[in-house]
């Protein structure tokens, strides 16, 4: 089960906020003189060693489908809370890393399936950059949910289901700009990921590797591939007919391939951008019945200008299952599924700390399986307060 894509762009949303740790770690570290430029430049602009950034958000808001049901589904409004943190160490000979952690608490006034959804993630990296071409890193992530999932695509049941997991992963990497625009990066990854009430697990191992082109305006264009093994705890084999073989054991081996388009389109960003089209191909041990294809592309656009800020992203997904039926009869159908999603994100800052927020997204599934299909849309507005250590606004 993939972690949310929110989270990674919460992490990017601090970047433009800590725009002088880039500008401090610009020099060759491998150098005692840059060192100490660093130093005196630091000292000179009161960056402290250590900083800190949080954000807290109250909001009041409501979603038509809390269970993600296709035939009966349960409205409620809902009270959000969320919590995160962003601690980045000064980049000082070399070596420099950050954590991130991040809460969110959803309570349901009137939902039947549950009252509650939570997520919780805390990410920490270390990294070393020994010349100004390379560098290296080790990233370690722990996550937790309690929610409803749509598990439709990887589990034996079509539908969906209410989900209390906890992972852990940790991913060594290194980059290297052999030119001033061309780079490359690799990087591993091992994955655990164990489910209340005694249900399956997995462990999982990643292989991957990215090439990527990039210009002073801000444009970059990375290809990406990996390769991904999956071991599950108790889970068995299927037939091909979707009966379970006593004794087995379902292991899955996943191929990817990435393409992302980032820009910034006007020399004040303003504007920014990102395209990114995907593919992955699952194939299981066994009968093939977890085999699938799938093909996602996904727009995000963000725009910045004063006291506002406006993101929207949109993705369209297709999975294709070979091997698994839908119907009776002598012809029946493969199996097939798309979703579809679509959100938008709008942010009025009244002073240097306080800030009103609003968010609204649809989703809906379509399958020729009747019980993959639903619609869900979620909307909440509410107030946000912040604060960092920097002074910055």
């Amino acid at each position: 089960m993939p972690l949310p894509a929110f989270w990674s762009q919460r992490v990017a949303s601090y970047l433009p906020r800590l725009f002088i740790f880039v500008l401090l770690a610009a020099p060759s570290w491998a150098e005692e003189t840059a060192a100490n430029q660093l130093k005196n430049l630091a000292a000179a602009l009161k960056i402290p060693t250590w900083s800190l950034s949080t954000e807290s958000s109250a909001a009041l808001g409501y979603r038509d489908n809390v269970s993600l049901s296709s035939t009966q589904p349960e409205r409620s409004g809902f009270l959000r809370g969320e919590v995160e943190a962003m601690l980045l160490r000064l980049p000082t000979q070399g070596w420099d890393g950050f954590a991130f952690f991040d809460i969110v608490e959803t309570r349901y006034f009137s939902a039947e399936t549950t009252d509650h959804e939570r997520s919780a993630f805390l990410t920490t990296q270390l990294r070393w950059q020994p010349t100004t071409d390379f560098k290296t890193g080790l990233q370690a992530q722990g996550y937790h949910h309690d929610q409803v999932f749509d598990v439709s695509t990887t589990e034996i049941s079509r539908d969906t289901a209410l989900l209390k997991v906890t992972g852990f992963t940790l991913t060594p990497n290194a980059r290297w700009n052999f030119t001033e625009s061309w780079w490359a990066e690799a990087q591993a990854s091992g994955r655990q990921d164990h489910y209340a009430e005694n249900l399956d697990g997995y462990t999982e191992g990643e292989g991957n590797f990215s090439l990527g082109w990039h210009n002073q305006a801000g444009t970059e264009l990375s290809i990406s591939g990996a390769e991904r093994w999956r071991s599950h705890d108790s889970r068995e084999q299927y037939t091909a007919a979707g009966r379970p073989l006593t004794g087995s054991r379902l292991k899955v081996h996943q191929n990817e391939i990435r393409l992302n388009l980032s820009l910034a389109p006007n020399k004040f960003k303003f504007w920014r951008g990102s395209l990114t089209a995907l593919h992955i191909k699952n194939q299981d041990n066994g009968s093939g019945y977890f085999n699938f294809t799938q093909q996602q592309l996904t727009a995000s656009l963000v725009w910045k200008k004063a006291a506002w800020e406006c993101r929207g992203a949109a993705s369209a997904t297709r999975y294709d299952f070979p091997v698994q039926l839908v119907g009776i009869g002598i012809t029946p159908e493969n199996r097939h599924k798309e979703e579809y999603r679509l959100s938008l994100a709008i942010t009025r800052r009244l002073n240097a700390a306080w800030a009103l927020v609003g968010y609204y997204e649809t989703e809906r599934a379509l399958s020729n399986d009747d019980r993959s299909r639903f619609r869900i849309n979620t909307s909440y507005v509410g107030l946000s307060w912040s604060w960092d250590n920097l002074g910055l606004d």
